[in-house]
């Protein structure tokens, strides 16, 4: 069955009598390191609280490539366990009590949901909420959703939304909130590392903030698409001292960014970041680095050049919401990060391949 957990453990599912299952759906089980599986298992009943959703459209993403070379991720839970976290479909079937949605609505399923109580929610870091529930199993058939993500982050998909741009909402979200953590202000010179979606939603809500937003990637087509985005300059990405300078150059007075933000999860790309702020400057770390992974940042330079360092972790249901307006609104733009369409079949190959944004159709649903 698939199941939801918290940070902190495993919570139990109900499990409703045999009978309630129906027919065997077909899901993607992650068992261990590169050990994705196609299996079939049985079709969730929804308990109290609970919906079940038909999934139409599900996305690849870079959390669950390194999800999946790792063997797990802080969001995922023990294994095995049902893969995938970007999604959307058709209510399926409602457990007894759930109010607000019915059998036959299109939504957007947010991958989590706070408590709503906790020192972190009161603050509005919801994110970093100590009970947080987390779900997957966006990588199959049905989703069973459980009932604290049904009363807060289950949103109506827009009407006209295509099932592949509403599945954008969770990633979205999550750079919508890196961005909103910046304290950047219009003006301001903003150097983002990293023109993967995560680095390209954030050049966008920066540059719309007002601020000179260089986005660095080694990739062209990541450049070009940052352009698009709306940042005012691209560059290749610093490998190196020499390319930390020229891309210091592009700054104000050639004196670094105002703000930096290190859009990718590898310690070589935080500590360029931190190169690459000037005096008084903040970085912002997002994306997950291996658990095990060492930042290695000169002290000094820390204390007297007062650089602030902080980090962005996951999304609220606040910036899910926003997310989802920003995409309804800026359909074709955003339609360009997502790649072709594939099957469970081959989720695997396209996570090993370290491509685009694939659309995902784990059923008979279609792009509706």
């Amino acid at each position: 069955m698939l199941s939801a957990h918290t940070a902190e453990g495993e919570v139990p599912v109900p499990r409703p009598a045999r009978h309630r299952y129906g027919a065997p759906m077909r899901a993607l089980i992650l068992h261990g390191p590169d050990d994705l599986r196609l299996q079939q298992v049985p079709r969730p009943e929804p308990g109290a609280g609970e919906i079940v959703v038909a999934i139409d459209a599900a996305l690849t993403c870079a959390t669950d490539a390194k999800t999946l070379v790792r063997g797990g991720h802080p969001s995922l839970g023990p294994l095995p366990a049902a893969f995938g976290h970007e999604g959307t479909g058709i209510v399926a079937a409602t457990g007894a009590g759930v109010s607000g949605v019915a059998v036959g609505d299109a939504v957007a399923v947010a991958n989590s949901a706070p408590c709503g109580s906790c020192e972190w929610c009161r603050a509005g870091r919801e994110g970093l909420c100590s009970g947080i529930t987390y779900l997957s199993g966006t990588y199959a058939e049905y989703l069973l959703v459980p009932a604290s993500i049904v009363a807060v982050n289950v949103v109506p998909r827009p009407a006209g939304l295509v099932a592949s741009l509403a599945a954008l909402a969770e990633p979205v979200a999550c750079g919508v909130r890196a961005a909103e953590r910046s304290s950047a202000r219009p003006g301001d010179s903003v150097v983002v590392l990293g023109g993967g979606l995560q680095g390209q939603v954030i050049g966008m809500v920066l540059a719309r903030r007002g601020c000179e937003v260089v986005l660095c990637d080694p990739h062209r087509d990541r450049r070009e698409l940052a352009l698009r985005m709306g940042v005012q300059r691209v560059a290749d990405a610093p490998r190196d001292a020499a390319g930390i300078a020229r891309v210091r150059e592009l700054t104000p007075g050639g004196l670094g960014a105002h703000a930096t933000v290190a859009a990718v999860g590898a310690v070589g790309v935080w500590e360029a970041a931190a190169a690459l702020t000037r005096a008084g400057g903040e970085v912002n770390f997002h994306g997950g680095p291996a658990p095990d992974a060492i930042l290695g940042i000169p002290a000094a330079r820390l204390h007297y050049q007062e650089i602030t360092l902080q980090a962005s972790y996951h999304h609220t249901p606040g910036t899910f919401r926003r997310a989802l307006a920003m995409i309804d609104a800026d359909r074709d733009l955003f339609g360009a990060l997502i790649g072709p369409e594939i099957g469970l079949e081959q989720v695997a190959a396209s996570l090993a391949a370290h491509g685009p944004k694939r659309i995902v159709r784990p059923g008979p649903c279609g792009d509706g």
